[in-house]
């Protein structure tokens, strides 16, 4: 009986120290987020090269698209797209 309720208090005590949110790892997205970032990465980079209408439009896309991953943040690249104008259109070609 004494094993028994050892096994039982074990077993509790592991599952509520193990339920925490920050256990929580989504192995998963760790290997792809660099894959995901890639598109991102490239748009800003030709955005730097040339502010152009299409390369602004590209950068605000590519985020939106990372953005609206699984592995994504609804916060992700949120300084990028402030030092964006709100109208692509109001750059010069």
């Amino acid at each position: 009986m004494k094993k028994l309720m050892f096994v039982a208090v074990f077993g509790m005590a592991l599952g509520l120290t193990s339920c925490g949110e920050d256990d929580v790892v989504d192995f998963a997205c760790d290997a792809i987020d660099s894959e995901l970032r890639a598109p991102v990465v490239a748009a800003l980079a030709a955005y730097d090269d040339n502010a152009t209408v299409a390369a602004c439009e590209a950068v605000k896309n590519a985020i939106d698209v990372y953005r609206s991953t699984d592995c994504g943040a609804a916060d992700a690249y949120t300084n990028e797209l402030a030092a964006l104008p709100d109208d692509c259109s109001t750059l010069a070609n």
